[in-house]
């Protein structure tokens, strides 16, 4: 800011300086560089449903957005006369940025917003998608106010004043921020801290610059932008790769109550199958499997596939609490997976069946481990529960509990059996052996 100051006193250390191809290059690379860290960083907030960090995705994909319109209105490349809404561009994005940037800096003290800006993502992205593509038309078509050759941050101007919302909203993000991780020592948190104060005093000179195109200080808040998005992307390149962004999740995504229903299967004597056979048939047995089960839990049911342990795997689903269908969502899962494996055993009738647990309950999902080795593991009764009702699962047949048969819908044809003794159970257990589900299209 001294420089900035020393630069408008004295008219002599602010030249003229006007390079259109540099002006297009750098600005065009930088808005896609900004947009792919959002993205990265959309990424990390899709798989850990972080509201926090979805939030600061769109404020950094809005700014990057914004930065690339104002490249690619530079004069004399791709448009022969400067365009107002291209010259506006990058404080009108940064004010769309300030309000994703604010919602990241108090959405822990509303939890609504977090659990609202998790559901409606794909809603907010599309949003911040129309508002570039509608910037970009308003601009090529010269529709009022974006007519005229109106300069950045023209003083008195509306811009102007938007200039001075937007350094308020990032001063007040940047202390916000400071608020949250003043203790926690970590470089990402404070470089997100220094990109507000950075962002805020660019907006500061966007207010104060007037009519100084193409001054010195005219690319200075330019380049105050610009290291802004140098500092986050040093901060995020330097952090576990995956798990870039963990250091800004929200508490509730560390650690959290859900009710899941997770989905547990296995082959039956899968160990004296391996014990006689060669081992390359072994392994063909266990590529098979995993081959039929990942897509089939991840992308057909989108479960969660937590882990495979040799011929064992164990599947959740509403970890992130974004399935309400979740007991179903389970069930047809365990169905069509045997399914897929019987019709696999009648090419291959020496290969061990496959038996499968399914059980609903509350649990904790919490963060485990440290920068190297992080997973977000379930923990509770419900989780072992499903695990001992899969050993007591028959061949080819799947075994769910009663909290799970409860959340399936009417024309369920299950078996019971009541009062299973199961491993390391006190008290007996009621389940249902799963013999036919309703079709899709019934429900």
């Amino acid at each position: 800011m001294v420089g900035l100051v020393s630069l408008l006193l004295r008219s002599r250390l602010d030249p003229h300086l006007e390079n259109f191809q540099v002006h297009f290059v750098l600005f065009g690379f930088v808005g896609l560089m900004v947009c792919a860290l959002g993205y990265a960083a959309g990424e990390a907030a899709n798989r850990r449903t972080d509201a926090r960090v979805l939030l600061l995705s769109l404020a950094f994909m809005a700014t990057g957005a914004f930065l690339a319109l104002h490249a690619l209105g530079t004069p004399g490349v791709l448009f022969s006369q400067d365009l107002a809404g291209f010259k506006v561009a990058i404080p009108a994005g940064l004010l769309v940025s300030a309000v994703f940037a604010a919602g990241s800096a108090f959405v822990d003290v509303y939890p609504s917003i977090a659990s609202w800006s998790i559901r409606h993502r794909a809603l907010l992205r599309l949003a911040l998608l129309i508002v570039t593509v509608a910037w970009f038309a308003w601009t090529v078509s010269k529709l009022p106010p974006l007519r005229s050759q109106a300069s950045e941050g023209a003083t008195g101007s509306l811009l102007a004043s938007m200039a001075i919302v937007g350094t308020i909203v990032y001063a007040i993000c940047a202390a916000r921020y400071w608020m949250i991780f003043r203790q926690r020592r970590s470089l990402l948190p404070w470089a997100t801290i220094a990109c507000f104060v950075l962002l805020s005093e660019a907006l500061i000179g966007v207010a104060t610059t007037g009519e100084r195109d193409w001054h010195a200080s005219w690319w200075e808040w330019h380049g105050l932008i610009v290291t802004a998005y140098v500092v986050i992307g040093f901060a995020a390149r330097r952090e576990w790769r995956d798990e870039r962004f963990r250091n800004l999740y929200l508490a509730a995504t560390r650690q959290r109550h859900e009710v899941v229903t997770v989905l547990f299967s296995d082959l039956v004597s899968y160990t004296s199958f391996a014990e006689r056979e060669p081992v390359s048939e072994a392994a063909r047995v266990l590529r098979a499997y995993s081959a039929v089960a990942a897509p089939l839990i991840t992308r057909r049911f989108n479960g969660e596939l937590e882990k495979f342990t040799g011929d064992g795997i164990m599947a959740s689903f509403n970890s992130r609490g974004d399935q309400p269908d979740h007991a179903l969502r389970a069930a047809r899962a365990a169905q069509a997976l045997q399914n897929s494996w019987n019709a696999l055993l009648e090419r291959h009738p020496d290969w061990p069946a496959m038996r499968i647990g399914v059980n609903t309950g509350e649990a904790i999902v919490q963060e485990m481990g440290g920068e190297g080795n992080i997973t977000f593991a379930l923990i509770g009764d419900a989780i072992n529960t499903g695990s001992r009702l899969e050993g007591r699962a028959p061949a080819g047949g799947v075994l769910i509990g009663a909290k799970t048969y409860q959340r399936l819908p009417t024309g369920t044809i299950a078996a019971p059996r009541t009062g299973l003794i199961l491993k390391g159970k006190d008290n007996p257990v009621d389940a249902y052996l799963l013999q036919m589900l309703p079709k899709e299209s019934q429900n």
